[in-house]
């Protein structure tokens, strides 16, 4: 009884994704509370049908919660009441003989988290994980959508619906990585520190070069130059001597 009536919302849900319309299925005899909820659903009266829905939970036997929760997931979905979905799904994520329809209504609740978040991120003021959120939320439905399908591979709808998040996955991450700031994409090479001034030092202990042409010296003129440099050398120290002992104090030695 209300497994007819989750497949005429399931396909009614899917209509929107896929663009593509299947051939309706015949309803079988349903009670009065829950044709009402499907007249609801198909009015785009969402909020009536998840009400009702809700309110047949508390009442419902074991075998019968799992379609109601199933239909209720779906009208929250309808409303973008993805986390209501989700709250509503997790009873049946272990559930063998509901697990494949729980994943898909739950691949379609992480689209919408992942839409959601694109829109954030396109903000001016968005947050700094938006972009992150959007990939890690299509992902996740992707993966929902993938695990239906190895289990159903002849769901034409999860196979719809997992080729067209392939494709939109595809999309937020080219837009994320146009949105990238260009200082965000690479790092700037650091700036090269200034360079750091000379310690004092006596300039007398500079060894000074003189100029020479540019071609190249014999080995006199060489020998000649080196001597004069030493002799500079010699002189500079023996005045620097001479200077320590000028000033050296009375009494102490002149080391």
């Amino acid at each position: 009884m209300m497994r007819a009536t989750l497949s005429l919302l399931l396909v009614a849900f899917v209509v929107v994704l896929s663009a593509q319309t299947p051939a309706p299925r015949a309803a079988l005899p349903v009670d009065d509370v829950v044709r009402q909820a499907v007249a609801d659903y198909r009015d785009s009266k969402y909020e009536p049908a998840l009400a009702t829905l809700r309110g047949l939970l508390s009442g419902a036997v074991e075998d019968e919660q799992a379609v109601i929760r199933l239909n209720a997931g779906l009208c929250a979905l309808r409303l973008l009441r993805s986390r209501d979905a989700e709250e509503l799904l997790a009873p049946l994520v272990e559930d063998p003989d509901w697990a494949i329809e729980a994943a898909f209504l739950l691949g379609l609740a992480s689209s919408q988290h992942a839409e959601r978040a694109v829109v954030a991120a396109q903000l001016a003021d968005a947050e700094p994980m938006a972009w992150t959120m959007a990939t890690r939320a299509i992902r996740s439905a992707e993966a929902q959508f993938r695990s239906v399908v190895a289990a159903r591979p002849d769901w034409r709808p999860a196979v719809r619906n997992l080729e067209r998040l392939l494709r939109r996955r595809t999309e937020i991450e080219r837009l994320q990585e146009a949105a990238q700031k260009p200082d965000a994409k690479q790092e700037s090479a650091p700036k090269p520190e200034p360079p750091k001034p000379a310690a004092d030092r006596d300039p007398t202990e500079e060894v000074v070069i003189p100029e020479v042409a540019t071609a190249q010296l014999t080995a006199k003129e060489l020998a000649e130059l080196q001597e004069r440099v030493r002799k500079q050398q010699s002189k500079k120290l023996r005045g620097r001597q001479q200077r320590s002992r000028q000033s050296a104090v009375a009494g102490e030695r002149d080391w």
